[in-house]
């Protein structure tokens, strides 16, 4: 878990809205406890809301680097197709 006040890189690879990409490869301070993904439309996985320049934006936890607490336990997630496996 990432506490709330951590400064976190965003990583470049992170995909965004317009308004949300400027935050992306920059430096910004964790400002919620986790929660899960709000609705289905969302890839599953934990989020954290985020600052960057006044703005909140959430962010998924694996497109999250502490650098400010850089033994905060992250959750790497691999993404899963839907469908695919031994039960479809």
């Amino acid at each position: 878990m990432i506490k709330v006040g951590t400064l976190c890189y965003v990583v470049d690879t992170c995909l965004a809205s317009p308004l949300t990409q400027r935050a992306v490869g920059k430096i910004v301070e964790v400002a919620s406890a986790p929660y899960e993904a709000p609705d289905a439309s969302y890839l599953p996985g934990t989020y954290y809301d985020v600052l960057f320049e006044g703005w909140i934006f959430f962010c998924r936890s694996d497109k999250l680097r502490p650098i400010s607490d850089p033994d905060a336990d992250i959750e790497h997630w691999e993404d899963e197709f839907i469908g695919s496996g031994a039960n479809s």
